[in-house]
């Protein structure tokens, strides 16, 4: 089932958080993400677990436990809504643009209000960077895109949902949290 499937089917899709948000504010997004600024969710929850240390860095401090944020979404008429159905060269150079903030790049995906398809985690950044660096070739170039897609692993990936404007963001309803604590390792 694709990613867009499942909203469409009302599945719960979620957020981690360092905190229980009460009001998503897309300016204080980070821009330099895998699909840009915009509020990131999952279908996956144990992917959203597997986040809680991380929202934890980034709330700063002593925090203990951070949140799972469950959400349902109400497909809204006039959307553009788009996904990655494949981790391939336009995911990648997707993923790489938004990173590095490359306009050329990432005004081919100004106009989505959903952009959907697999996350580029921690255990991705390395071969990013090393595609980035020229290591695997000159970027852009055949053998680079498929050296670092088989690095990827994209089979193991899972999905992310990125809201980018208000518009999508006001289709989501909050169906509940939990409260998780700080992980041990990672």
């Amino acid at each position: 089932m694709s990613v867009l499937d499942a909203l469409r089917a009302g599945k719960p899709i979620y957020h981690t958080s360092y905190a229980l948000i009460e009001q998503i504010d897309l300016g204080r997004c980070k821009k330099t993400n895998d699909f840009g600024r915009g509020f990131y969710l999952t279908t996956s929850k144990d992917q959203a677990l597997r986040f809680v240390n991380a929202a934890l860095r980034k709330g700063g401090g002593d925090l203990q436990s951070g949140y799972i944020l469950s959400y349902t979404f109400a497909q809204a008429d006039g959307l553009n809504v788009c996904e990655f159905r494949n981790t391939d060269a336009e995911w990648l150079h997707c993923v790489c643009g938004h990173r590095r903030g490359v306009e050329r790049i990432t005004a081919l995906w100004e106009s989505c209000d959903v952009l959907a398809g697999k996350v580029a985690n921690d255990d991705t950044n390395a071969t990013i960077t090393f595609y980035l660096n020229g290591a695997y070739g000159e970027i852009g170039s055949k053998d680079a895109v498929a050296a670092a897609l088989r690095q990827l692993r994209p089979e193991v990936l899972e999905d992310q949902i990125c809201l980018k404007t208000q518009s999508a963001v006001d289709c989501l309803k909050l169906a509940g949290y939990e409260e998780v604590p700080k992980h041990e390792h990672g």
